[in-house]
């Protein structure tokens, strides 16, 4: 048993190779928890340490805490594949909550360093108090944690 789990585990729902009890099971015991920090009541259900929500490491990992380049940022490429395989999942009851809440921390996230320097970051930190981007501050990819809102407003 490979005992690190990431925002990768969703992409089996992407290829609907996940039962519909599984899919259920992976958002209420992975995303919608303390392991990938996205709250349905954002910004409340957060910890100041994973505040945006979906690191690219679950924040109850050992790894986590010392945060490297793929152990714990927040990525938009991640964000936005998440995003679609919990779309194709939208009949299971924690879908569209878990899919609504994603997009509300990664707009927040995006916004927040957007206004803060017009920075559209390759990743993020997950912390509340980040200040800055961790990797490039104007990569195309980091857009995406700002597409999925778009989508999940019907403009594309």
């Amino acid at each position: 048993k490979y005992p690190r789990v990431s925002p990768t585990s969703f992409y089996a729902m992407l290829a609907l190779a996940a039962t519909d009890a599984q899919a259920e099971r992976m958002m209420t015991d992975w995303l919608l928890s303390d392991k990938f920090c996205v709250s349905t009541t954002f910004p409340q259900g957060t910890t100041d340490d994973c505040y945006w929500g979906l690191p690219s490491i679950n924040a109850a990992d050992p790894a986590f805490p010392p945060l490297g380049y793929w152990r714990g940022y927040v990525w938009g490429p991640m964000a936005a594949l998440t995003y679609w395989s919990l779309q194709r999942y939208d009949h299971v009851p924690a879908a569209q909550p878990g899919r609504q809440a994603l997009v509300t921390q990664m707009q927040a996230m995006g916004l927040n360093m957007w206004n803060r320097h017009r920075h559209i970051c390759e990743n993020f930190s997950p912390h509340k108090n980040a200040t800055e981007c961790t990797g490039c501050r104007f990569y195309h990819w980091g857009a995406l944690t700002q597409l999925i809102a778009l989508i999940e407003a019907g403009f594309y």
